[in-house]
């Protein structure tokens, strides 16, 4: 072991400018040693700023004994923040390290003199001219800068720093960053960076130290670094309580022993001018924290000053980005360990502190406020928290946890009837129906002891969740009810309307008469939640309001919603994927009507796979579910969607479900080849008339059974301004069929141009492409009676021809699928030019590939090719 030789023409000497002695059970840390040599080659100075405790000095004690390059060390005091005296004590240390330098360089240090003259920065200049002498690599440690005081950078270390020589490396030790000019520096690569982070121990070296004292590393290390931190000095700590008999992740378990805090208080807080050690003390009452929770609890508007100097001297803070903005963490032992300091100063302090920080979380996060509420013994403020947001908590899927808090509040806190009531609602909705109902009672008997407001809250919060939550038989007089209860919840806090709107908008999505209302309410909803910072309303609001533009067929605006909910759901961190299902249904509904059945597949899948916890399941999902499994013709899907509708029976479901099964049942009777007994299931709900979709669904399966007269009777009933277009196209397109089988040409000519111009601008394919055979001749005859939606028409008939057809043209000269495709597009009155515009080929190539087709299919015109290609079912 390498000590540098000292100077004794100072007194005291030997103590400040040797390198520290060795220490035993020192765990050596080469990756740091090894950040440093590789400074010490690329840059002119390192920097280690860190709070205390984190091994700066026993680190840069080990990589300055056991390098290979010379190295001068100055430890200093809290009387060396005169400018004078730091120059005396890094020209002692050059000397010091001069004797094993090469000449000139040891000449020119031994000669400076120890004492500054009457003109500093001639002295200055003249220990850089010594120094630009060497010839061999020199580091100068300078540990404890911070003790330097303010006018570092006026003295010798700022003349290094500015003009020193390239062989000269500066390693500077300090608490906080020195004040010396080193921005500039780092924007040039000059300067090298360890903090707190950086110095911090590693989970291996942690588990190291643990097995070199002969304990289970492995064990008993990842559960000491996650409540340390890496925090060199508690790990320290957490090893001596090991030997005490005490497991190192219990050490801090209750409370920091009184050493370790007393350590905390006179290294980390004591040293701090007197505001930033008040301001840190009040600020870590929770480890973590907003600027505006910050200025509360340092009761300053100073408070985000100060949170950023923390930030920037590494004193235990990290910043990190959210949707909500900057969020500031505590590490946490230290922070409970500032908590501890408080309480035994002043401890009614603490307390309060406790009651500011549950008042700043009422109405941004119930959890943190009911915890902060009991600790502050401020249980009022908890109890109003809960009853302002507990039906937000609900819709996250929160319903346990929400119980949890309500049965954390001490008596008679407990008993108040709206927090009675909120965990019967968590009972309910867990299905522990016997306990809900005991405490639904207990809460109503305690009613009338509230006053006016809170019994008028509880009122309306009950009748929202028994309405939308739990369910009702009768969709509509539901929603007709929620109207009403909205404009109560109107005089109440912002969280119940919104709340109440988003309820009645989602209520209305999927009431058969309302849902033409559901946009306009949950457009309202999204605005109350981002209002209020209520992030659960506005991004449920947004993807309901996806849902409601498909139901209702705006296509477009669907998609549209769809991107646009899932980008706020990203900004914002939203986590609960269940309140995000209604966007799965929105795809897939979309999907379906434009007949691709792999994109709605997928979306409804994933819909029914997260649910709609807490409300009872999708009905609007497994009918769709059914739809698409059916529409793919393959009997594998058909059997495993009636498989599905069995196991969707059975569970809890909206009300608008019992009419939905009949119509799955019918549709999966159907696609199994009995369109009588699909016929009979739904002969009922044609006499009573149901939502737009179901009238739909009824009117083509009747049709197809021959029942004619009520089929075009529920066709006529979809005819009606709110009705969605992909019903009335439905319902057309019946109406158009009965008129060509009952031989009327010129009423299914003009139904069919009705299902046309409400299909064409949202591109719905799907009712075209299920009924391709009964439409094939009438779509043609159409066409040549003139229309102006040809290239739709010429669409739908391209879009997957059903597998009879392609088995049909198998067995003659097969078409491509291009082939194919243009083959429609010639039945059309399209020129040649607009059919390539179309398709957005060439014309070149258009004729190309005609003279193709008319080669295979042995014609020579357009027209022959045509009647072809209907008669070989190609088209």
């Amino acid at each position: 072991m390498r000590e540098t030789p000292v100077s004794t023409g100072l007194p005291g000497t030997r103590a400040k400018i040797r390198i520290p002695e060795a220490r035993s059970g020192t765990l050596r840390r080469r990756r740091l040693e090894d950040a440093i040599f590789s400074d010490a080659l690329a840059r002119r100075t390192t920097v280690l700023a860190a709070p205390a405790g984190f091994g700066k000095t026993t680190l840069l004690g080990e990589w300055a004994r056991c390098g290979d390059a010379q190295c001068a060390w100055v430890s200093l005091e809290q009387t060396d923040d005169d400018p004078g005296e730091l120059y005396r004590w890094i020209v002692a240390a050059l000397q010091g390290a001069a004797v094993n330098l090469r000449a000139p360089a040891r000449t020119a240090l031994l000669e400076l003199t120890a004492n500054p003259g009457h003109d500093p920065p001639a002295d200055y200049r003249a220990v850089v001219r010594a120094l630009e002498e060497l010839s061999e690599p020199l580091s100068l440690v300078v540990d404890d800068v911070h003790r330097a005081g303010p006018r570092l950078a006026e003295g010798l270390l700022g003349a290094l720093l500015s003009a020193g020589p390239p062989a000269l490396h500066l390693v500077l030790s300090s608490r906080a960053d020195p004040p010396l000019p080193l921005a500039a520096r780092r924007l040039g690569g000059t300067v090298g960076d360890l903090r707190s982070r950086d110095l911090a121990f590693t989970q291996d070296e942690t588990i190291q130290l643990l097995t070199r004292r002969g304990f289970d590393g492995q064990l008993e290390g990842k559960g000491l670094w996650n409540v340390t931190g890496g925090w060199p000095v508690a790990v320290a700590e957490g090893l001596a309580g090991r030997d005490r008999g005490i497991a190192p992740a219990d050490v801090f378990a209750a409370e920091p022993r009184r050493a370790f805090s007393d350590y905390v208080a006179q290294e980390v807080l004591a040293p701090c001018p007197a505001p930033l050690a008040d301001f840190i003390l009040r600020a870590t009452t929770r480890d973590r924290c907003s600027r505006e929770l910050a200025i509360d609890l340092g009761g300053s508007a100073d408070g985000g000053l100060l949170l950023e100097h923390c930030l920037r001297d590494g004193i235990f803070l990290e910043e990190t980005n959210g949707g909500g903005g900057p969020t500031y963490h505590w590490q946490p032992l230290f922070a409970a360990t500032c908590r501890g300091i408080l309480a035994h100063r002043d401890p009614r302090l603490a307390e309060s502190l406790h009651g500011v920080a549950a008042r700043h979380y009422r109405d941004v996060d119930v959890s943190a406020c009911v915890s902060e509420a009991l600790l502050g013994r401020q249980p009022r403020i908890a109890v109003r928290s809960i009853a302002e947001h507990w039906l937000e908590l609900i819709l996250q899927g929160r319903s346990s946890s929400l119980e949890q808090l309500c049965l954390r509040l001490p008596f008679p806190f407990s008993e108040d009837p709206e927090m009675l009531f909120v965990r019967s609602a968590c009972r309910g909705i867990a299905g522990d129906h016997s306990s809900a109902a005991a405490l639904g009672r207990r809460a109503l008997a305690g009613v009338p002891g509230l006053g006016s407001g809170r019994r008028r809250r509880f009122e309306v919060n009950r009748a929202l969740f028994e309405l939308f939550v739990v369910g009702s038989e009768d969709a509509d007089a539901t929603v007709r009810e929620g109207l009403h209860l909205v404009d109560r919840a109107s005089r109440h806090p912002s969280a119940t309307l919104a709340h109440g709107l988003f309820l009645l908008g989602r209520g209305a999505v999927r009431s058969p008469r309302s849902a033409h209302a559901a946009s306009d309410l949950l457009q309202s909803a999204a605005a109350a939640g981002r209002a209020n910072h209520l992030i659960t309303v506005e991004v449920s609001a947004g993807a309901e309001l996806a849902l409601a533009l498909a139901v209702t067929g705006d296509f477009s605006a669907a998609e549209q919603q769809c991107a646009a909910a899932l980008s706020r759901a990203e900004s914002t961190g939203w986590s609960c994927r269940q309140r995000l299902a209604p966007l799965g249904i929105a795809r897939g509904i979309v999907a379906y009507w434009q007949d691709d059945l792999d994109r709605a597949s997928r979306g409804l899948s994933e819909a029914l796979e997260f649910g709609s916890h807490p409300f009872p399941a999708d009905s609007l999902a497994m009918v769709y579910r059914v739809l698409v499994d059916c529409a793919t013709g393959d009997p594998a899907r058909v059997a495993s969607a009636a498989a599905a509708l069995q196991e969707f029976d059975l569970q809890p479901h909206d009300s608008s479900w019992p009419v939905l099964s009949i119509v799955c049942a019918a549709k999966l009777c159907e696609a199994s080849g009995d369109a009588d007994e699909a016929a009979a299931l739904v002969r009922p709900l044609a006499r009573e008339g149901q939502s737009p979709l179901v009238d739909a669904l009824v009117a083509q399966m009747l049709r197809r059974a021959q029942d004619l007269d009520r089929a075009l009777a529920c066709a006529r009933g979809i005819a009606v301004e709110s009705s969605p277009p992909f019903a009335r196209v439905c319902g057309a397109l019946t109406e158009a069929l009965v008129a060509a089988s009952r031989d009327d040409p010129v009423a299914a000519h003009e139904r069919l141009e009705e299902a046309l111009r409400w299909a064409a601008p949202e591109s719905i394919l799907r009712p075209f492409v299920e009924r391709r055979t009964d439409l094939l001749h009438l779509l043609v005859r159409h066409v040549s009676q003139g229309t102006v939606h040809e290239a739709f028409v010429a669409a739908c008939l391209a879009q997957h021809p059903p597998e009879h057809v392609l088995r049909r043209e198998h067995a003659s000269m097969a078409l491509s699928e291009r082939e194919r495709e243009i083959l429609v597009y010639l039945r059309s009155m399209l020129t040649a030019a607009e059919i390539a515009d179309s398709l957005f080929v060439s014309v070149n190539t258009l004729k190309t590939h005609q003279r193709s087709i008319y080669r295979k299919l042995g014609v020579t015109n357009r027209r022959s090719a045509v009647r072809i290609g209907i008669s070989r079912g190609l088209i």
